[in-house]
């Protein structure tokens, strides 16, 4: 019956494979309505949405992978991925979004990616990420990050990457990084790190306690433990 018809349905702007659902580079203004409820990934990438409705993806509680880089988010709503329990990777990167509402993640506990990158976030909030314990990969690159909140990585002992290149970072709050017992990947160059203050302590001996961690941006990604440079001086932070 009509139940049935509309977990097959697909929107008339997207196409539908199995329980992928494609509307990306469709110059979509906002999400369609009428998204299988079936679906396990959801490409919106690449449009031209400027806005999420509150409970706009409250029905698709099957969702594995949603894509929403690429647009021009300024903002999340409260409440946004409260559903998506099952959601493992979630890219909201490319967009201009300045900041991101207490707890909105705090339902995504079987999140291993997510990619915060190249927005406009100057801050997180305090325990953005304290409920993502499976969290493998975290990209916050390309932001105007000013500062991160004291402890604000300490329940991620999942995490194997970590991107934080190309902020406005100046030091790491002391222990920032001491939970991440998993962590293989670490970019931190293209930050204005100030080693002319004691703060740099705690960011100067980690790298040199974890040399083998710090990456290039390069094919490959090569270790480099001195691509974290000193604002100024130029001169490696270690």
């Amino acid at each position: 019956g009509a139940l049935v018809q509309s977990a097959v349905a697909c929107p008339s702007q997207c196409s539908c494979s199995g329980t992928h659902v494609n509307c990306e580079r469709k110059r979509l203004t906002s999400v369609p309505a009428g998204i299988p409820t079936n679906a396990q990934i959801l490409y919106l990438h690449d449009n031209q949405i400027t806005k999420l409705e509150p409970g706009v993806f409250d029905r698709l509680v099957n969702l594995q992978q949603l894509y929403l880089s690429g647009n021009q988010l300024q903002a999340l709503p409260a409440g946004l991925f409260d559903r998506l329990g099952n959601l493992q990777q979630l890219y909201l990167h490319l967009n201009r979004l300045s900041s991101i509402p207490a707890g909105v993640f705090d339902k995504l506990t079987e999140l291993t990616l997510m990619d915060l990158g190249k927005n406009q976030l100057r801050a997180f909030p305090e325990g953005a990420f304290d409920r993502l314990v499976n969290l493998q990969e975290l990209y916050l690159n390309k932001n105007p990050l000013l500062a991160l909140p004291a402890g604000v990585f300490d329940k991620l002992t999942q995490l194997t990457q970590l991107g934080l290149y190309n902020n406005q970072l100046k030091s790491i709050p002391r222990g920032a990084f001491d939970n991440l017992k998993s962590l293989t990947h670490i970019w931190l160059y293209g930050n204005p790190w100030d080693c002319a203050c004691s703060d740099i302590l705690y960011l100067s001996r980690w790298i040199s306690q974890h040399p083998g961690v710090v990456r290039k941006d390069e094919a490959g990604y090569p270790v480099d433990p001195d691509s974290a440079r000193c604002s100024g001086t130029n001169t490696p932070v270690r």
